[in-house]
């Protein structure tokens, strides 16, 4: 699924979600946010034709790509998102 990210800056980045559970997400990108860098993402819920809004916190940062643990989330969306997927 397609994410599309930023931290404080103004411009969004693309990634791909390869993990997600109700705690948070782990992306794929060539531009991963430093660890504890908190980051407002939305998912690209295409199944749904939904657009998730997300916000986080990065807790790991590897070569391509970051592990994100969920601050605020659109909760609905998520558990419509995860019960589709069947987690």
């Amino acid at each position: 699924m397609k994410v599309a990210f930023r931290d404080e800056g103004p411009s969004y980045e693309i990634g791909y979600v390869k993990d997600i559970s109700k705690g948070g997400m782990y992306v794929r990108t060539e531009v991963p946010v430093e660890k504890d860098i908190y980051i407002l993402a939305s998912l690209d819920a295409e199944e749904f034709g939904k657009v998730i809004w997300t916000q986080g916190r990065v807790v790991r940062k590897a070569g391509s790509g970051m592990a994100i643990v969920f601050t605020r989330i659109d909760e609905k969306g998520l558990n419509t998102l995860l019960s589709h997927w069947g987690i």
